[in-house]
């Protein structure tokens, strides 16, 4: 699905959900999203598996709308009811979204909530490693670009310097470090949006980008960060999809 935004004045941009497609887009100035720009790289393991899946559901019997909204994957929520993974996914961003506030704030204390074993040991790591919460679920954009996104942590480590941290829920197997299930697309979300924080903010450095990934099984997590030159060349990748992308649809 595309994600558009309209930039704000205070250098931040708002999803606008009855945006859509590119034309609407086009019509209405609004900014593509840097996921839906990243939609452009190819995967062919992907897209065979995502057509296996909707045969295998439309074998079960279910309609089109359901095997499309299936397709990737249903999880049993904490409240017992089935939910997709993506609906999973936003509810355990939410849970670290407000326990990170909450630890702003200076209650340090252990999350007790339903998501605990997904907060607590990222909190605990990000507790341990001196870094200080700008914000949680900011955004950023970038006009020359033309694109948007959402950054899930936006921090400071001990030395004052900025650092962008990514949360990404999967299915990790048993024995599997979470922090090898990274893939190029997540240090291109992260690197585009690192290099627009450095414009806005005029730093004289990159800052640096952290993709911590927490497994839906079992709330293990591993952290991923990105060294510089894996930064540097997700942030071509990054160039090359959103050209890609803009000439595609018109959009430049």
């Amino acid at each position: 699905m595309s994600h558009f935004y309209k930039p704000q004045k205070d250098g931040t941009a708002k999803l606008v959900k009855t945006i859509t497609t590119p034309n609407q887009a086009r019509e209405k100035n609004a900014l593509a999203s840097v996921t839906t720009m990243l939609g452009v790289i190819p995967s062919d393991f992907l897209s065979k598996w995502s057509r296996q899946q909707i045969f295998n559901l439309a074998s079960e019997g279910y309609s089109f709308e359901e095997c499309e909204r299936r397709r990737y994957g249903m999880r049993t929520d904490i409240d017992g009811k089935e939910v997709t993974s993506a609906q999973f996914g936003t509810s355990v961003h939410k849970a670290l979204e407000v326990h990170l506030e909450r630890m702003a704030n200076g209650d340090l204390s252990d999350n007790n909530g339903g998501y605990a074993k997904y907060v607590n040991p990222f909190a605990k790591w990000f507790r341990d490693q001196d870094y200080t919460l700008i914000e949680a679920e900011t955004t950023c954009y970038c006009l020359r670009r033309k694109t948007a996104g959402t950054i899930d942590v936006l921090a400071k480590n001990a030395e004052g310097r900025y650092v962008l941290m990514d949360f990404k829920t999967r299915s990790v197997r048993e024995g599997v470090n979470p922090s090898s299930k990274v893939y190029l697309k997540d240090a291109a979300q992260l690197a585009v949006e690192a290099d627009i924080i450095r414009e806005r903010e005029k730093l004289d450095y990159m800052p640096t980008i952290i993709s911590v990934v927490i497994s839906v099984e079992d709330g293990r997590t591993g952290i991923r960060h990105w060294p510089l030159d894996n930064q540097a060349y997700a942030l071509e990748v990054f160039e090359a999809c959103s050209n890609l992308y803009l000439t595609i649809n018109n959009l430049k």
